[in-house]
């Protein structure tokens, strides 16, 4: 399987190869493209290809991937989650499920729209990693009334 071509695009620009371990990670991320995952949840799943990538080096490509804008990342708490941004998106805000990771977009609702103009009139740019957080209905009907 072969990453799409917007990432591999992205690396490039950035001057990153397209090595086995990071093709691993890609794999990984678009595995799970739904899902915001945290690092070990990638690293696990790397070990399904048949290249060996420790975690030092998942932490290192990630951090990469999200300096080309490759992967999104979003703080819960002291956790960072990733997510690889599909070829046909930008980064944008989210509703994440704080036990499985589901993301789903925020969309460009009245909402979202009200915050990100009243951010500008005050000089502020707001960061795509806003992330409202929850549980899913999947997760909600197993843990009810527990956030």
């Amino acid at each position: 399987m072969q990453p799409a071509p917007g990432a591999v695009r992205r690396l490039n620009l950035a001057s990153l190869r397209l090595t086995p371990q990071r093709r691993a990670v890609l794999r990984a991320l678009d595995d799970n493209f739904q899902r915001f995952l945290d690092v070990e949840t990638l690293h696990r799943s790397t070990r399904c290809w048949e290249v060996p990538v420790n975690l030092a080096s998942v932490y290192r490509i990630l951090v990469e991937m999200e300096k080309a804008r490759i992967v999104q990342v979003v703080k819960l708490g002291a956790r960072l989650l990733y997510r690889k941004v599909p070829d046909d998106e930008v980064a944008q805000p989210h509703f994440v499920c704080t036990r499985c990771g589901l993301a789903e977009p925020l969309g460009n609702d009245a909402l979202m729209s009200q915050l990100f103009e009243g951010a500008g009139r005050h000089g502020f740019r707001l960061s795509p990693r806003i992330a409202l957080v929850g549980l899913c209905a999947a997760c909600s009907s197993k843990h009810a009334n527990r956030l």
